[in-house]
């Protein structure tokens, strides 16, 4: 039996099996909207059967090219805009931004990786690369040992910060100016604003008891940390200009109208200006050698970009942000992918062609048969948003106390955010074709 009537066949009656109905929310690409209809079309294929959006901007205009996004009930959420998830890896881009901006370290700084971050028995994975790597590496190889531990260096830095509670509010500075934890101020309804925290926040919080290693997610973009996909696709286009965006925007102004003043003014990142040539060069191997390097091939468009793996109680969900080309950036992108998995096994491939037809209009027939692939996916939602089973392990602090006991009087969203990590992961379900692991 050929895909396609495996398709017709098989999948109509699981979707009934399951009472699963996943509904595509398309905007019109009209004459009065920045949108380009070609790209809204493919996107509203790529995410067929799967819950999440992708996102184009312009980074020269701030223009909305592309806003598709999809959901597993019959609602309205734009997932681009109304919904802040956990950035994953994405968020290295701006962590090492602000590390080199700091100088809490710089791109010589080396961190091992023995397939992680080991504190005890407690671990947190990454997978197989060469140890020790210095930044560069780090980033395009989308290290997790190397950016908690960078980031708890960062925050017990006794010679730059004179407390943890300054470090984290400057880091919170650094972070917001990236457009990063509240709403950008597109011109849409819904737009939420996610959540970076601070210094004041965290004590708030933690009731004044916590430190590097309590946080310490926050260096790999999970934690406390929320943004949206729009946030995040920005985040790219503020890369692709070297330091400043504009307000992202979606309609046009009307006809003998000059554009609203506020999506012309330009936003600088606080980070350093020469912070941002390591960063590229980390995004730039991405493509080529790193988490993406299936990007490159068999054309390279020369993208700059980040892997993301946002873990989750169910499956992670698959992140990818990014922009092209490196040296005349046209188009930045993010695709975000509920429950899809690796950033590298899903969101990024649908990036590159996003990409491909951004850039010259049109897709190959290889890239067509991509295309048709992964039309041919789908993926259920979780049966819960709660895991069924939680084994908890101890992380000890400096004052010997354990996150679980920190978080003993807490809400069970605050417990779910520190026990997270822990969740065994279970066998993806996807159908359609086989999903490679």
């Amino acid at each position: 039996m050929n895909v396609m009537k495996f398709k017709c066949i098989f999948l109509p009656f699981l979707a009934s099996f399951l009472s699963l109905s996943i509904h595509a929310q398309e905007l019109q690409a009209t004459d009065d909207l920045t949108l380009d209809a070609g790209l809204q079309e493919l996107a509203d294929r790529l995410l067929e059967g799967k819950q999440g959006s992708i996102v184009m901007i312009e980074p020269a205009t701030g223009e909305v090219k592309c806003m598709a996004f999809s959901s597993y009930e019959a609602d309205t959420l734009n997932r681009a805009i109304g919904k802040a998830y956990a950035p994953g890896s994405t968020f290295k881009v701006a962590n090492m931004l602000t590390f080199l901006s700091t100088h809490s370290l710089s791109t010589e700084t080396r961190y091992t990786c023995n397939e992680g971050f080991w504190r005890g028995k407690f671990h947190i994975g990454c997978h197989r690369h060469r140890s020790p790597l210095a930044l560069v590496s780090a980033l395009s190889n989308s290290c997790n040992s190397y950016f908690c531990k960078a980031f708890m260096d960062y925050v017990d830095n006794a010679v730059i910060f004179k407390s943890r509670h300054e470090a984290m509010n400057i880091w919170h500075s650094y972070i917001t100016s990236m457009g990063l934890g509240s709403p950008l101020g597109i011109d849409m309804a819904g737009e939420v604003g996610g959540n970076v925290p601070s210094g004041v926040s965290l004590d708030r919080e933690y009731n004044g008891r916590w430190n590097s290693q309590t946080i310490m997610w926050l260096g790999m973009g999970q934690g406390e940390v929320t943004v949206t996909p729009l946030q995040l696709c920005n985040l790219a286009a503020m890369m692709a200009n070297r330091g400043w965006f504009l307000t992202p925007h979606i309609h046009k102004p009307k006809a003998g109208e000059a554009l609203d003043a506020r999506f012309t003014e330009r936003h600088v990142c606080k980070a350093d200006s020469d912070a941002y040539t390591p960063v590229l060069s980390g995004m730039r191997l991405c493509t080529l050698t790193g988490t993406a390097s299936s990007m490159s091939k068999p054309v390279d468009f020369h993208v700059c970009g980040k892997t993301g793996t946002a873990e989750n109680y169910d499956n992670d969900h698959s992140v990818f942000i990014g922009f092209a080309p490196m040296d005349k950036p046209r188009i930045a992108v993010c695709v975000y992918i509920e429950h899809g998995g690796f950033g590298a096994d899903m969101a990024a491939p649908m990036a590159g062609l996003m990409i491909e037809r951004a850039l010259t209009g049109k897709l190959s027939p290889r890239s067509e048969a991509k295309v048709r692939k992964w039309q041919d996916y789908m993926i259920t939602p979780p049966e819960s948003d709660e895991p069924k089973e939680v084994k908890e392990e101890a992380i000890l602090l400096d004052d010997d106390a354990s996150i679980s006991n920190m978080t003993a009087g807490k809400t069970q969203q605050s417990k779910a955010r520190s026990t997270r990590t822990y969740v065994k992961q279970p066998v993806k379900k996807v159908f359609g074709k086989k999903k490679n692991s």
